[in-house]
């Protein structure tokens, strides 16, 4: 009986961890799924435009009827992605016109950080070796959310 109790409190203990670290709700999305899931949304995708960060691939969603672009990158390492995700945290000054309230939410395979301004929306999103990029304004606050709650990032 003892021996069945501790088989029953590994494998919970097992099922905890993934779920406060998030192991098992975040998913990496590749290119192709980025590509599938914006153009069904009826975004325009783009492979043509001049990245800021090399990566293994660069991909850019835009859409006519929507003031912001949803920047896709996929690096060889998640050690390059936190890089690049720390670079633009740094430098999100460069895209805020007024000061801005800046949260991050950190976890095992993520790491998410959204600054608020007067008139500015940016997330800067990260799943493991991959990262999202969003400058857009505070009126699709709500539909930038949704976007990013739909991928799981």
């Amino acid at each position: 009986m003892k021996k069945n109790k501790s088989v029953i409190l590994g494998i919970l203990i097992i099922v905890v961890v993934c779920i406060a670290t998030g192991c098992m709700f975040y998913n990496v999305l590749d290119s192709t799924d980025f590509k599938e899931h914006f153009g069904a949304l009826g975004y325009t995708i783009s492979n043509d435009e001049e990245s800021n960060y090399e990566a293994k691939s660069y991909l850019v969603a835009t859409k006519d009827d929507v003031p912001f672009k949803i920047e896709y990158y996929e690096f060889e390492t998640e050690v390059d992605a936190k890089k690049v995700y720390q670079d633009y945290k740094e430098n999100i000054a460069n895209y805020i016109t007024t000061d801005s309230q800046n949260k991050q939410t950190e976890g095992a395979v993520f790491t998410k950080c959204v600054a608020v301004s007067t008139d500015e929306y940016i997330v800067i999103s990260r799943v493991k070796n991959t990262l999202i990029f969003i400058a857009g304004t505070n009126d699709y606050q709500e539909e930038i959310d949704t976007l990013l709650e739909d991928i799981k990032y």
